[in-house]
């Protein structure tokens, strides 16, 4: 396990060291961390987290649709092959995405490509608060209802959640 930062270490930062180790609290996406590294030197864990949270909200629906395509499909082809990030792979393992019945991840591929065709981009929620299949379950089954602005806000906010639980896998609270 990593040594977690401190507020004071991650003020001296430089924004490229910045940048390298707060690159993937958006799946995929490191335009959010060099974005946020302008702000440097933070308040609180909580000041960073709020400049995660509004960059993300200032971000045309455009570009939030391509964010959300970051994420990969739970217990998906890139799960079986061993592909997602390290990221995503401890957030499925914490939920037991990893250890599905072929049943249930069956149930679940059908329902996330519905969501896919519907809405454009693949189904996020955040699985370690989520923490059981029954859950996540419900709410893409539910969720597939929603009209499109609805579901792009809904996803956003499961991206800050993610965000946040990853932030603080980094540094200290």
């Amino acid at each position: 396990m990593l040594t977690k930062l401190t507020l004071e270490q991650l003020n001296a930062l430089s924004p490229s060291k910045f940048h390298d180790v707060f690159k993937n609290v958006v799946e995929s996406w490191p335009e959010a961390a060099i974005f946020c590294s302008a702000v440097l030197p933070f308040k609180s864990i909580d000041s960073l987290c709020d400049t995660f949270d509004r960059y993300l909200d200032k971000l045309q629906d455009e570009t939030k649709c391509r964010i959300m395509r970051q994420y990969p499909d739970l217990a998906g082809k890139l799960l079986d092959s061993h592909e997602l990030t390290s990221d995503s792979s401890f957030e499925h393992s914490c939920a037991g995405l990893d250890r599905l019945s072929d049943e249930r991840k069956q149930r679940l591929n059908d329902l996330n490509e519905r969501y896919k065709a519907k809405f454009g981009f693949p189904f996020v929620i955040c699985v370690r608060e989520a923490g059981k299949f029954e859950i996540i379950f419900k709410a893409v089954t539910e969720r597939i209802n929603h009209d499109p602005d609805k579901e792009l806000l809904t996803g956003i906010e499961e991206v800050k959640k993610i965000c946040r639980l990853r932030i603080l896998q980094l540094v200290q609270k």
